[in-house]
């Protein structure tokens, strides 16, 4: 695997953007030190105190900071060499794989952090609505690819940005039972592609339980009902560690 001791990653298990590096990484064939950032309520590295977001990408000992979409189209031109590129060629595809990655960050990803706050009858129904509404375009433009994958045969970056968030989406499923974000009707063509995705090599065992993430989210809707408006996913996560979780750092090598 290419990488070796040039790549590091810092980031949280619940992060699905960090998620999307990570699936990037293992998809381009790239061998990394991951370093899970535990706690940081009480203590951040230096990087993150630096650009205090994740994740944070560090290249031959410097910090690459930018959005996951911005670090994954990183590593796709640093590494072109490495794995299958995750990024057409051709500028005309290669410029809508970016405008469907942007798509999902303005309307999944946005609706999925409503869906963290969301209590009312009202304010949950907005939030269906909104998934459904992206999920239908995400179908129609998968249908015009006629493949697998948004990238074909083989994932690409449409596929990764969309395969990040889908511990989440599953997540907000399981709050809304009555909700399927998957649909064998309006969207059998993306339930196919997630049990596609899901049963690559590469993506297996990247992927957070759900039920850990549920158990997450609920402290933060709580927080919101009674009006604790400071109260924020990190610090849920800071404050939520378990048995073996209590260091500042967890190294794992890929």
């Amino acid at each position: 695997m290419a990488g070796g001791d040039e790549l590091e990653l810092l980031g949280t298990w619940a992060s699905p953007h960090v998620l999307r590096v990570r699936l990037a990484l293992h998809l381009k064939d790239l061998s990394y030190e991951y370093v899970e950032e535990q706690d940081l309520k009480n203590y951040k590295s230096d990087e993150l105190l630096l650009n205090s977001k994740l994740p944070v990408l560090i290249h031959d000992g410097k910090p690459v900071y930018g959005t996951s979409l911005s670090l994954i189209q990183y590593l796709d031109v640093a590494f072109a060499g490495a794995g299958s590129s995750l990024l057409p060629h051709e500028p005309s595809k290669r410029a809508l794989a970016r405008y469907w990655g942007d798509f999902m960050d303005g309307t999944l990803v946005k609706a999925m952090e409503k869906a963290t706050w969301s209590v009312t009858c009202r304010e949950k129904a907005e939030v269906r609505a909104q998934v459904a509404a992206a999920m239908e375009t995400l179908e129609g433009a998968l249908r015009e690819c006629s493949k697998p994958f948004f990238g074909g045969d083989s994932p690409g970056y449409v596929d990764v940005v969309l395969g990040g968030l889908l511990p989440w989406l599953c997540v907000t499923d399981k709050r809304q039972p009555s909700v399927k974000t998957f649909n064998p009707i309006t969207t059998p063509l993306l339930l196919s592609w997630q049990d596609c995705f899901c049963s690559l090599k590469k993506v297996q065992g990247l992927m957070p339980e759900v039920g850990e993430l549920v158990d997450l989210a609920m402290p933060c809707q709580e927080c919101y009902r009674v009006g604790v408006a400071t109260y924020v996913v990190f610090s849920v996560y800071a404050l939520s560690m378990k048995g073996g979780h209590t260091a500042a750092h967890g190294i794992v090598r890929y």
